[in-house]
Parts: structure tokens; sequence; C-alpha cells
């Protein structure tokens, strides 16, 4: 099933740069932000910083890197690549659901590093402070072994 997600992911995020790039410069929006929240793995805070690019209208790539707070002594690193399909539902405001895949990293005081990988599927909200300003809220699942789990946050955003 991992298998056949991953294809139709790559095929979904592959297709769209056969879309016209014939668009105007505003649909090539870059985000460069920062973002916290609350990840269930391990009922702890975490913090992010994340880069997006919309290389079409419809379409943007999302790379993240975080980390995510000791509680009941484990930490994790996570970094996971997103596309979002965001479109407008009123003026500054837009949704997104999301499609990505992950690896994280969790560790207990004692213990090894396990790298693992995985899947993102979720959805979010932007809202559009100014032309160089959004604020974000995402919720998504992280998909894999033993370590899965949500990943819920609020994000700041300057968009150049």
């Amino acid at each position: 099933m991992k298998k056949i997600f991953f294809r139709i992911l790559v095929i979904i995020c592959g297709m769209s740069f056969l879309f016209p790039l014939a668009a105007s410069a505003s649909d090539h929006e870059k985000t460069l932000g920062v973002g916290g929240g609350f990840a269930t793995h391990n009922h702890a805070g975490f913090g992010k910083l994340f880069f997006q690019y919309s290389f079409v209208p419809l379409v943007r790539i999302s790379p993240e890197i975080g980390y995510v707070f000791r509680h009941d002594n484990t930490t994790g690193f996570e970094a996971s690549i997103d596309c979002h399909f965001p479109f407008r539902v009123a003026k500054g405001f837009k949704f997104y659901p999301l499609a990505g895949i992950t690896f994280n990293t969790w560790s207990t005081q004692g213990e090894n590093h396990q790298l693992r990988g995985g899947f993102d599927i979720g959805g979010g909200f932007d809202l559009y402070l100014t032309q160089s300003l959004k604020l974000s809220l995402q919720g998504k699942y992280s998909a894999m072994k033993e370590t899965g789990g949500g990943f819920f946050d609020l994000g700041i955003g300057y968009i150049f």
C-alpha cells in the first residue's frame, strides 16, 4: 500500500511540472517561515522551519525540518517534503490538502537513534495578512512503522 501511495504522489507532483508555466509572477510564490505546535507521538511541543514554493498556481512544494521537544525521555527530529494543493476559498484565505514523504528519528535516553521513513497526509489553511506575510494552520499525520503520529502547528511566513 505504501508503494502505491508513493507512486501516486510522485505522479501528481511530477505531472504538475507539465502545466503551462506562463503564469504571472505572483503565481510563483516563495515563503520562508517558522512554526510550532504539538506532536502526538510523544505528546510534546515541536518547532519547525519551512520553505514553500508555488511553481504553478495550484501546486506548491514544501520542505520542512523540525525538532520535537523532550517528553517522557523521548525527543525527535523530523524532515518532510510535502506537496500542497492550495485553492482560494475567499480573498486572503486559502485551503490546501497535502501529501508527502517524511523521515524522522526518535530517541530515548540510553537508546540509539533510528531513522524511519513514511508518508504524510493532511491539510491546512493560509491566511494572508499582507502581501508579504501569512499565517498557516496545518495538521498532518505521518504514517510510519512504530513512530507514526500527528503534527498540528501554527506558522508564520514571509512571502518574497
